[in-house]
């Protein structure tokens, strides 16, 4: 591995959104070799901008160095609860599904009846539009050991069997909060 000597998106970049212009976080690259977005790699990353919430963008590139983002805003609008601000959308990673691209998710402070963070996912056929799923979320706080937060997914599937790996957040047996990574699969 080499290092380039900057980083390839920034919030201080001139052409950074309103959305991202505060912290870059996790960030997920897909090769689409149908170039749906106009290039062959497909950047997917959670951003945050000053007092908000984190969103999810997109950049492209021909390279893997040079991006530039795509389109005019964040991914998915997560609507405020009353009187708050947007909830968190974050952590993403695409997938392809049969002719569907599936976006693995976190969310937070968006859906009504859950606490806590949780997975979730959207589909889309073109990378740019995309429905969020609206049923019950994939991974929610259930257990002891992610009564705070299961959210920040990462799926496979291997053998018939599909692994969803994530964050777990409990409390240990001081109250203090303790983090892990947590399984859940579909066997």
């Amino acid at each position: 591995w080499q290092r380039l000597p900057a980083p390839v998106l920034a919030p201080s970049d001139a052409d950074a959104r309103p959305f991202e212009r505060d912290t870059l976080f996790k960030s997920h690259i897909i090769h689409d070799p149908d170039r749906t977005l106009g290039a062959p790699y497909v950047m997917f990353y959670n951003a945050r901008a000053p007092a908000d919430s984190e969103r999810i963008g997109i950049a492209v590139s021909s390279d893997l160095q040079q991006w530039k983002r795509h389109g005019p805003g964040h991914v998915l609008e997560n609507p405020p609860p009353p009187g708050g601000r947007p909830g968190i959308s974050g952590d993403p990673q695409v997938v392809r599904i049969g002719d569907l691209w599936v976006m693995f998710y976190f969310g937070f402070k968006w859906r009504p009846g859950v606490s806590g963070a949780f997975d979730t996912f959207a589909c889309s056929h073109d990378l740019k539009h995309w429905t969020k799923w609206e049923g019950e979320p994939l991974i929610r706080p259930s257990e002891p050991f992610d009564c705070i937060h299961a959210h920040k997914p990462w799926v496979i599937k291997h053998d018939g069997v599909v692994y969803h790996y994530y964050c777990a957040v409990g409390r240990g047996e001081d109250g203090k909060e303790v983090r892990g990574i947590a399984l859940a699969t579909s066997r």
